[in-house]
């Protein structure tokens, strides 16, 4: 008898016969444990756009509401302010996202590992309350465990459900001001009416009158358009960096430097507000007050919200771009006039005066020649000169008196209908060679000494040995 083909025979079938088991034991049904529940969503029909109403417990001694209006979510208690409404959007969302791996039972019985208490659930440690116009779901939240799986009941069943935490890290890991809306004006923009700023003893006010916006403190004058948007927009864009304290007594408002503030801003806006069947204007004032720095060698500072009893923290960033120097407001150009508005132009200079008169595209002297004849002029120097008045920018600007020992002359523009339409003085500074422009109000536009002005009849190729 042959022994190795034996063997051989006895090892396929030994083979066979365990492939076959595997394979039938691989297509029995698993007997469910308590570990292997079918996964379910918890709150699957929560109208994620329809919940009007949040309620956030944590314990039994801090409560938040936050309710949503027709100009979005704000929190009700403990004090009023304006919400993140994504923020509050992800709160909701989390909870939609909700799913159940294991289900325990509480209705009694059991271990202790499996008592309310022991899944910190009794009291939770948190409670959220989802309100909408046709239902509600109470969730409360219990001990976060390993593996990233947490406790959560709904309210009312006798069930314990356990998730993942993704719920538990946003309701108790984060700090419910996070949520807040951290703008700290809003809609502000070339539409609001008044600007105040205050800084110690430097004020500045903004103006607007119709379409136009003018500075009317510490000087009466205009305002450069670029650097006004730029005002808006960091407006519109200023946030707080982060939050401090919470209804904060006199004594704490006293301690972060905000009984004497160091500087402020109110922002003044009227809008259309709906009453029964019309609208009506109503005037609103935001404003913001600045404190003291928030620490030895550190430039941001404390402030407050007027309205929002919370001291919070502003970056330097924001700082800077609220707080710009007010010689960057100001419009650097000689004059507010557009050159094509100007029919006519009057120099007045220690020579005496003239005039230069526009013809079409060309320029002329009136009566300047013999016998008070007209005399032509280049139109190119005209032209260089009101680009000058108009549209060249100072390279620096500065809030003082006009230095009458150093004018030079001045230059009155007029319109179409020969009616004036302003005055610009013009001095020089011998010492340095600069050039200053002043449009009667107190702020002079510098220009470096390389400026050539045209000024004297002989400029314009007029001679008055002529005349």
């Amino acid at each position: 008898m042959k022994v190795l083909p034996t063997i051989l025979v006895l090892i396929v079938a030994c083979l066979a016969v365990t492939l076959d088991l595997w394979f039938v034991r691989g297509k029995k049904p698993l007997t469910r444990s308590r570990d292997s529940e079918q996964i379910i969503q918890l709150v699957p029909d929560m109208p994620i756009d329809e919940v009007t109403r949040i309620t956030l417990k944590r314990g039994l001694e801090h409560t938040w509401i936050f309710q949503r209006t027709s100009n979005g979510w704000i929190q009700e208690m403990p004090f009023p302010h304006v919400m993140d409404g994504p923020a509050l959007r992800q709160l909701i969302s989390q909870s939609t996202r909700l799913e159940s791996v294991k289900r325990i039972s509480v209705d009694g019985g059991g271990s202790d590992e499996a008592s309310l208490s022991s899944m910190l659930l009794d009291p939770p440690q948190a409670e959220v309350i989802y309100d909408w116009p046709d239902g509600s779901v109470h969730l409360q939240l219990g001990r976060r465990s390993l593996a990233g799986r947490a406790y959560l009941r709904i309210a009312g069943e006798d069930t314990v459900h356990i998730t993942d935490q993704r719920l538990h890290d946003f309701v108790i890991g984060m700090d419910p001001r996070e949520w807040r809306d951290r703008q700290i004006f809003h809609g502000v923009g070339v539409e609001s009416d008044r600007i105040e700023r205050v800084e110690g003893d430097l004020r500045l006010v903004l103006h607007r009158e119709r379409k136009q916006w003018h500075m009317i403190e510490p000087v009466q004058t205009r305002l450069d358009t670029l650097a006004r948007d730029e005002l808006f927009q960091a407006l519109g864009r200023a946030v707080v960096d982060g939050y401090v304290l919470d209804e904060p007594d006199q004594a704490a408002i006293a301690r972060f430097g905000l009984a004497d503030a160091a500087a402020t801003i109110s922002i003044t806006s009227t809008h259309m507000v709906p009453l029964e069947d019309e609208f009506i204007p109503e005037t609103e004032t935001q404003r913001l007050i600045v404190g003291s720095t928030v620490g030895i060698g550190s430039m941001e500072r404390f402030a407050l919200i007027e309205g929002q009893p919370t001291v919070v923290r502003l970056s330097v960033p924001v700082l800077q771009a609220l707080f710009k120097p007010i010689v960057h407001l100001i419009e650097p150009t000689g004059c507010g006039v557009q050159a094509a508005d100007v029919m006519r132009l009057r120099i007045i200079g220690p020579e005496g005066e003239f005039d230069l008169k526009r013809r079409l595209d060309e320029w002329y002297a009136p009566e300047f020649g013999p016998g008070g004849v007209d005399v032509d002029v280049p139109a190119v120097r005209v032209e260089e000169l009101l680009e000058q008045l108009t549209e060249l920018r100072a390279p620096s600007v500065e809030i003082q008196d006009y230095p009458r020992e150093l004018e030079v002359c001045q230059i009155i523009l007029f319109s179409y209908g020969l009616r004036p339409l302003t005055t610009v003085r013009i001095a020089h500074d011998p010492s340095v060679g600069n050039w200053a422009m002043e449009n009667g109000d107190n702020v002079l536009r510098i220009f470096p000494p390389g400026l050539k002005l045209n000024l004297s009849p002989e400029d314009f190729g007029l001679s008055r040995d002529a005349q």
